[in-house]
């Protein structure tokens, strides 16, 4: 039964051993600059006003970033929001941004409610066209407000 058991061992050590090879492999490289995130947050005011419900996104202005990196938040009653890139708020990785910023009100009946045309001036959604800019530190950011005129 002893002789079985060692004559097993050898394969199991082979396994064993690419397995920990396999995963030690990335382990040394250092990560891109927006695979690490700050947190950052802010307020959305159209006209002096908190707007709830927009929708937040930071286009970054280094064409390094790939285009999957796009941090997005969606205001709260107060305008306020909270940036996320990988998930819900966990921040956006340090560096400059052109600011999106776009409102789809709920149109329709109670039944049939669905989203209406972006009811904010038109320069603010498109990244050619925005004037709103931001700058994501590598630490919390407290983004200046956003006044949409």
């Amino acid at each position: 039964m002893n002789a079985k058991h060692n004559n097993f061992l050898p394969g199991r050590s082979a396994w064993v051993t690419l397995i920990l090879s396999t995963m030690l492999a990335g382990c040394g490289q250092a990560k891109q600059p927006w695979e690490k995130v700050y947190p950052a947050s802010g307020v959305v005011k159209f006209q002096g006003q908190p707007v709830a419900g927009a929708v937040v996104t930071l286009i970054p202005e280094d064409r390094e970033f790939p285009n999957t990196v796009r941090p997005t938040a969606i205001t709260d009653e107060d305008g306020a929001f909270e940036i996320g890139t990988y998930s819900s708020a966990d921040g956006a990785p340090a560096g400059s941004y052109k600011v999106l910023v776009l409102h789809y009100p709920v149109i329709g009946t109670a039944e049939n409610p669905y989203a209406g045309p972006n009811d904010l001036p038109a320069q603010y959604a498109k990244a050619e066209t925005t004037t709103l800019k931001v700058t994501i530190e590598e630490e919390e950011t407290e983004i200046p407000p956003l006044e949409l005129q």
